[in-house]
């Protein structure tokens, strides 16, 4: 039997199982109800609505996070930018940072997960060339605004073995701007208490072909799960003469720690 079929057996029961499910699609038309009224009343209550919502989900799927770097923190806006390896990485960084994330245009039309990230304050990139001149500044726009921006420069989310090389084009207006950028490193370190290796990072990682449903049924039976978020030292755009070098330098900050 292989690793991978040894951590498929110990799944919660079918009614722990059918417990979290209902739990989780109860708070999600709730909390969609409330951040949506919220909107129009309060921005600031809206998001931190969503904040607890990401909370409460790493409650239901039991993810404990730890933090390291926290010192390398603070409440100025700033750029965020981490490694992506799965839909995960949305509740975890959501639960622990104060900022709007930056996602596809196809994601708004997904089923729960695109009109969750609509009312969560998701900016949607549209790649058509069109846009192309917009989406160079919408980062830098966003931020001389004050809000916080979260980016998975990747552009897709990989295996979880290695870090994908990452697109350079959203990060064109920030060289020679007095902006932080703040590199971020997400690891899932176990499953049920077991270390999570280069075999079991599938159960986790969520990538190329794999079906959506059944990926989420396999984690919500999962007993729990913890995941490691490392803040590294932040840079500033003030220091890069073009985004070809800032990349490089936040590619390789994060490679080289996971």
């Amino acid at each position: 039997m292989s690793k991978l079929n040894f951590v498929k057996i110990n799944f919660v029961d079918k009614g722990t199982f059918y417990l979290k499910f209902f739990i989780f699609i109860f708070l999600t038309i709730f909390l969609i109800f409330l951040i949506t009224f919220l909107q129009f009343v309060s921005k600031r209550a809206s998001q931190k609505i969503v904040q607890i919502f990401h909370k409460l989900l790493l409650w239901l799927i039991n993810i404990n996070v730890e933090v390291v770097g926290k010192s390398n923190l603070n409440n100025v806006p700033k750029l965020y930018v981490s490694n992506h390896l799965s839909y995960l990485d949305i509740p975890v960084l959501g639960s622990i940072l104060n900022g709007r994330f930056i996602a596809k245009n196809e994601i708004s039309n997904w089923p729960i997960f695109g009109y969750l990230s609509k009312v969560g304050n998701t900016i949607f990139i549209n790649r058509n060339l069109r846009f192309l001149k917009r989406n160079k500044s919408i980062i830098y726009d966003f931020i001389s605004k004050g809000d916080s921006i979260i980016l998975f420069p990747e552009g897709t989310t990989s295996d979880g073995i290695r870090v994908l090389k990452f697109k350079s084009s959203l990060l064109t207006s920030l060289e020679q701007k007095n902006i932080l950028i703040q590199p971020i490193v997400i690891n899932y370190t176990s499953i049920n208490g077991m270390p999570l290796n280069r075999w079991l990072k599938p159960i986790i990682a969520w990538y190329g072909d794999m079906d959506l449903k059944p990926h989420l049924i396999n984690v919500l039976k999962l007993f729990s799960i913890k995941a490691k978020i490392t803040f590294l030292p932040p840079l500033n755009g003030k220091d890069f003469t073009n985004r070809k070098d800032m990349t490089y330098t936040l590619h390789h900050a994060i490679d080289n720690f996971y």
